[in-house]
């Protein structure tokens, strides 16, 4: 079932406590599929769509991971939900991560999954090729290269947060990260460590795209978060 939800396309399903899912960049709520038998079971289940992406329109002004989390406010005020937990996935972790910043109310549990606060987060082999491609985007004078662009440039060019942003974030948060993830481990460690009632888990074996390559293990370690007291 699905609708806006202020600026953003919503899709639900499942019952129980509401589980806001935030996905990556390029992607939509269904990079999540593999994820929902095993969390519909216990949660109403809540996909959004991010700024231009899936069934969410492109809206105007900048495209930065700031303006998403400000979306994605808007949304969750447009459903009814204050303290919601929340699942952000890479670019979803990122806006996760920002709403909690920018709108303590609104989050109440926080998993983020492969995240980052800022580009230099990113190892050097990823990072690298990203710019290198952003680059060679702007060039090209072609709608679809400009919408390429834009989403490259929040990977090459955002968030903007600091570690010392992270400190009036008290909520429980569970940080995620696959061994051979593209964020490099320090930094996952750095996130955990800033955020002020957090634990960090690895999953061995994984790389960045966990809700696709590992959607059981991720969904056990989000439920067994969820769960506690």
């Amino acid at each position: 079932m699905g609708a806006m939800a202020g600026p953003l396309w919503a899709e639900q399903t499942g019952t129980g406590r509401p589980l806001v899912l935030l996905h990556g960049n390029g992607e939509s709520h269904r990079v999540f599929d593999r994820m929902v038998p095993a969390l519909a079971a216990g949660h109403r289940l809540v996909g959004l769509d991010s700024r231009a992406h899936g069934r969410s329109p492109r809206g105007d002004g900048p495209l930065t991971i700031a303006r998403m989390a400000d979306d994605v406010d808007e949304a969750l005020a447009a459903l009814g939900l204050r303290g919601v937990d929340l699942l952000g996935f890479s670019d979803g972790g990122n806006v996760a991560l920002e709403l909690a910043v920018r709108h303590p109310g609104r989050v109440g549990r926080l998993v983020v999954v492969g995240a980052n606060l800022y580009p230099a987060g990113l190892r050097a082999t990823s990072l690298a090729p990203m710019r290198l491609a952003h680059a060679a985007a702007r060039v090209v004078p072609h709608p679809r290269a400009r919408a390429l662009t834009e989403r490259l440039a929040l990977m090459t060019r955002d968030p903007h947060l600091e570690p010392a942003d992270l400190a009036t974030v008290d909520v429980p948060a569970l940080v995620v990260v696959g061994r051979h993830d593209v964020v490099r481990p320090e930094h996952s460690r750095l996130i955990a460590a800033a955020l002020p009632r957090a634990r960090l888990a690895t999953v061995p074996g994984a790389g960045h795209m966990l809700p696709v390559t590992h959607p059981g293990p991720l969904a056990r370690l989000v439920e067994g978060f969820l769960a506690e007291r």
